[in-house]
């Protein structure tokens, strides 16, 4: 390793310790120029684009990095959360599916699943995913993640069950209010009899 790349990989480490993004992305770009077989470098790479919220260009490097390495699960994990992020659900989808008969236990792969089965639509398969999830993290995020997918489905005791779970609090609160009267695309989906909310636009 030549001295300008031995200086660019300890920039690198540098900027991404201060989370100094930008600087971050300099660096490495010398790696990927000095380094463009090695997946590790590109899939470096990936990982700061997604902390610049440019995540078209992250989802390139991380390809970048799994042709390199097809077997490399963090560039799958990431490529699918960044896929997810960006609205290419489908993708998404297919990708942590994938990533999960690598590593069935990754219960953050399988929350990131079932959220984005949630926004497909797919109300079972949200439902399953979700519930396997929860029953590992056991979290605030899992358990309004699964209540969402049950209200989908229909299943409103399940759904206000968990919300009664929700660490107290105003922010819980509302989300727990937007799940129990909110459906995917922003209708109203109330039980038989309850009210709905006021408008605020009095004649």
């Amino acid at each position: 390793m030549d001295e300008r790349v031995k200086r660019a990989a300890g920039n690198f480490a540098a900027a991404a310790g201060r989370e100094d993004w930008d600087a971050a992305l300099a660096a490495v770009d010398i790696l990927v120029a000095a380094m463009p077989g090695e997946a590790p470098v590109h899939y470096n790479r990936g990982l700061v684009l997604r902390r610049l919220g440019r995540d078209g260009e992250a989802i390139a490097a991380f390809d970048a990095a799994l042709t390199r390495d097809p077997a490399h699960a963090n560039a799958l994990f990431e490529r699918s959360a960044a896929q997810m992020e960006s609205g290419d659900l489908a993708a998404s989808a297919e990708g942590f599916a994938v990533y999960l008969n690598r590593a069935p236990d990754d219960a953050t792969a399988r929350l990131n699943l079932g959220q984005v089965y949630t926004r497909l639509g797919r109300t079972a398969d949200s439902v399953r995913e979700l519930t396997i999830a929860h029953g590992t993290m056991q979290t605030d995020e899992s358990a309004a993640a699964l209540a969402t997918a049950l209200r989908d489905a229909g299943e409103l005791d399940g759904c206000e069950a968990l919300l009664a779970l929700l660490t107290p609090g105003p922010e819980n609160a509302a989300l727990a209010l937007k799940i129990t009267t909110q459906g995917p695309r922003g209708r109203f989906r109330l039980r038989p009899g309850q009210a709905g909310p006021a408008r605020n636009d009095l004649r």
